[in-house]
């Protein structure tokens, strides 16, 4: 729940620096005098970029209200529809306006900012970021990436592509982004903001604070790094700090109470206070769609309810979580993790109440969802194993491991390839085909555990590579387990998987040179 806060910094793009991209000044000539003249396009759209530089709903009204001037005067100034884009994603990644209309104006006006002015970096930037809002990672980081190509010292383009990458739990990647975004413009609060987040992600909370800490110092008005440094606080663990910061946004701060009571009902779940997690909860005003918030809350509530013993209740907040996110949702990874768990909590409470049927349908509803956790093709394999649909069972697996997400715990990933590969050579009997899709799912996860020091998926991959009798890439696993200081040999003697290679002389040498 310490990513509550993720997609506040992710929807706060500097704009300083703005300038205008598509009509020449049509201010007063020098042969003109002042009280002839009226103010021009430009004025407008450079006066609404400073007021999209400050962080308080009213400004952020006054920038609107600006930019819209700009465009009445002339339609196609890229600059004014990017500013009208950033003004919508700020108020709608804030919570200050969450509605459907709001997000397709910023999605909107930042496709009209990119269809006028095409090799404008910032143009880019900003659009990228409405389609990452707007759950369209995949189109976001594209056009992050062309930002950063199109201008590489675009601030914005290497902030917008950070954001994405922190969403999709890249964190090398966007820490490297914020960096370059920081060395470009070092005293931008909102960058500053933007590394913190990814500071935080990727585990390293003190430079994390220090980054929110300068943003604060340069703009004291700005809630974004108030947030980012309380969420930084309770994913640390320091929770009376934590506690201190969202009580004190809470009584002070008169805008962002949305995103400041997300963040206290996650630390009253760290505190095990689910009680009170509710409360604030059911303060909050659940949005439409599948904005992360939305998904938050959701699960949130799901959440409370079933460390509470109100599974029923539960039950109606993991489905409808279910329900909002379509089967091609390409949003936050978080959205996505916790969409699947809502799917586990689904399946326990109605295996607790004998309804296997439900059971089945909750899990091949999952299974079809893109970069499903293979977990729940195997609980699904499982299933079906029993009712000696042993076929389909390894179908399920193969299409999961192939179709599974790159991030995936290695050692889930290798209990479904052992699963898998006993299922399709029942046991050890049959070897497995070289061309089949069981062995491409085998090769992939082996392939994928290359870099991977847990000795116990080598070892387990070991295992199914014996019952697909391949004896030497099975060696390999298993010199691979001892490197990593993981080869129980009492286990090996007795392991039944190991059957066809047991008596092999490289097999009894790994048994004699134990870690």
């Amino acid at each position: 729940m310490g990513r509550a806060l993720v997609l506040l910094a992710a929807l706060l793009l500097p704009v300083s620096g703005t300038r205008p991209l598509a009509s020449p000044s049509d201010e007063p000539s020098a042969t003109t005098t002042r009280d002839a003249g009226r103010l021009s396009a430009e004025t407008y759209a450079t006066r609404g970029s400073e007021y999209a530089a400050r962080p308080r709903p009213e400004d952020q009204a006054e920038a609107e209200r600006l930019f819209r001037k700009a465009l009445a005067l002339d339609p196609d100034r890229a600059d004014a529809h990017t500013g009208l884009a950033r003004v919508s994603t700020y108020l709608y990644g804030l919570g200050l306006d969450e509605s459907k209309e709001r997000l397709q104006t910023a999605l909107d006006e930042s496709g009209r900012a990119v269809a006028l002015a095409p090799r404008d970096a910032r143009a880019a930037a900003v659009h990228a970021v409405a389609l990452a809002a707007a759950d369209r990672l995949t189109p976001a980081l594209d056009e992050a990436h062309r930002a950063t190509v199109l201008d590489s010292r675009c601030a914005e383009a290497h902030v917008a592509l950070g954001i994405v990458l922190r969403l999709r739990l890249d964190t090398e990647g966007s820490l490297a982004a914020c960096r370059r975004a920081a060395d470009i413009a070092p005293n931008d609060s909102r960058v500053l903001t933007t590394l913190g987040e990814a500071l935080r992600e990727a585990g390293q909370p003190g430079p994390a604070m220090e980054m929110f800490g300068q943003a604060i110092d340069l703009d004291q008005e700005a809630i974004a790094p108030q947030l980012g440094a309380a969420a930084t606080l309770l994913k640390a663990g320091n929770l009376p700090h934590a506690g201190a910061l969202y009580n004190l946004l809470s009584q002070s701060w008169d805008y962002g109470e949305n995103r400041i009571r997300l963040g206290a009902a996650a630390l009253k779940i760290a505190l095990q206070d689910y009680e009170g997690a509710l409360d604030l909860y059911n303060g909050l005003t659940i949005p439409e769609g599948t904005p992360l918030p939305a998904l938050l809350a959701l699960y949130g509530k799901g959440y409370c309810l079933t460390r509470l013993g109100r599974d029923a209740e539960a039950e109606y907040f993991f489905s409808t979580l279910i329900e909002r996110v379509p089967v091609d949702y390409d949003g936050p990874a978080r959205g996505r993790g916790m969409l699947f768990e809502s799917y586990d909590h689904l399946v326990t409470y109605f295996r607790a109440h004998g309804h296997e049927r439900k059971v089945t349908a909750l899990l091949r509803s999952a299974c079809e969802r893109p970069l499903a956790p293979t977990r729940l093709a195997r609980s699904l394999a499982q299933q079906l194993e029993g009712k000696k649909e042993t076929g389909e069972a390894a179908a399920v697996l193969e299409k999961s491991i192939l179709g599974s997400d790159p991030l995936e715990d290695p050692l889930e990933l290798s209990d479904s390839v052992l699963k898998m590969v006993r299922l399709r050579t029942a046991g050890g009997a049959r070897r497995l085909s070289e061309d089949s899709p069981a062995a491409r799912a085998l090769g992939l996860i082996v392939d994928r555990a290359e870099s991977s020091e847990i000795g116990a998926v080598h070892y387990r991959l070991a295992r199914a590579e014996s019952l697909a009798q391949r004896r030497e890439p099975a060696f390999k696993s298993l010199q691979r387990a001892r490197q990593a200081g993981y080869l129980p040999a009492e286990q090996m003697q007795e392991e039944p998987d190991f059957a066809r290679i047991r008596q092999d002389p490289v097999f009894q040498s790994l048994l004699q040179t134990q870690p």
